[in-house]
């Protein structure tokens, strides 16, 4: 059945089983919320119960200094590279 032909049938409804159908359509999406196990919108947890985007924004980042001595490394072995 077509989502048009279903539309035209409960449309010829009386309105007390119109009530009926939008009931038991809310009583389906009720049962599907409680049997639904995984959430759509859930995060994975990391260790320590961190989730993995804390953990992304949130993690070790380089010092200046560091970040000066890795552009002077990468320097010198890109000219090494080339001789």
């Amino acid at each position: 059945m077509t989502d048009a032909q279903l539309f035209s049938e409960i449309s010829a409804l009386p309105s007390k089983m119109k009530q009926e159908v939008r009931d038991f359509v809310a009583n389906l999406k009720e049962k599907y919320k409680k049997n639904n196990v995984v959430a759509l919108a859930e995060e994975p947890a990391a260790k320590y119960g961190t989730t993995f985007s804390d953990m992304l924004l949130n993690g070790p980042v380089f010092s200046d200094a560091q970040i000066q001595t890795i552009k002077k490394t990468r320097k010198s072995i890109n000219e090494w590279r080339t001789k």
